[in-house]
């Protein structure tokens, strides 16, 4: 029997602000911060500050831009189209196809539905253990398609550890949605149909960890009271 992880609710905040262009490259600063959404307190070890370099007119990452190599979309461009898109995915370390499915009311809004969808992705080695380490993720994605404003996204990140051959144990879950705060100020951005990015907006997130990424971090594997499963 497999037993759950311990969740932790929390409130994430991304705030992403432009600094500079370098040959139409887009140099942003983009802060993450975690707060416990019932304690108020910041968990620091959930946060980062990182520097993106874009393209102004792709949206797309520019390798040699930035604190480390990208590649794959940053956000979906103007006049989206019904096809995949590459997208990069932080948790898997590299682009991964967004799938068109489909095309859905929401919010007033005719959207374009787009989904990732991986299982089983090697993601290198636990730091401490040297185990192998494989991520399952499904991310679904409402696009307005005239300004290509993402108005809705919700996410499920599972990191596992694979201590034998056919068993996975999952050290860090994560679910992860827009507030309704956020979704009203994209729609309302998508229902003006302008090109932009979005340089100095605040994005705000309703997100549910699994205790076991910060055992993880804090070095404490014994205590993450999740039993191996068979790999079906």
């Amino acid at each position: 029997e497999t037993q759950s992880l311990d969740e932790i609710p929390v409130n994430v905040v991304r705030e992403q602000q432009a600094t500079g262009v370098q040959d139409n490259v887009l140099i942003i600063n983009q802060t993450i911060t975690t707060a416990h959404a019932l304690a108020g307190m910041e968990l620091p070890q959930f946060g980062l500050a990182e520097v993106l370099g874009v393209d102004r007119s792709t949206r797309a990452y520019v390798t040699s831009y930035g604190d480390m190599e990208r590649s794959g979309q940053f956000c979906f461009p103007e006049k989206v189209e019904k096809e995949a898109y590459s997208v990069w995915m932080p948790t898997a370390g590299r682009p991964l196809e967004a799938d068109f499915i489909g095309e859905e009311d929401f919010e007033g809004l005719r959207v374009f539905a787009f989904e990732i969808s991986e299982q089983d992705l090697d993601i290198g080695t636990q730091q401490g253990t040297g185990l192998p380490q494989v991520l399952d993720i499904v991310v679904g994605m409402k696009v307005e398609p005239v300004s290509g404003t993402t108005v809705d996204t919700e996410s499920v990140n599972t990191i596992n550890i694979v201590p034998a051959p056919g068993m996975k144990m999952p050290v860090y879950v994560s679910s992860l949605r827009f507030t309704d705060d956020t979704i009203t100020d994209l729609v309302d951005t998508a229902r003006s149909a302008r090109s932009m990015l979005l340089w100095a907006k605040v994005y705000g997130f309703w997100l549910v960890i699994g205790v076991g990424i910060v055992l993880t971090l804090v070095g404490v594997l014994g205590a993450i009271r999740t039993r191996p499963r068979e790999v079906a």
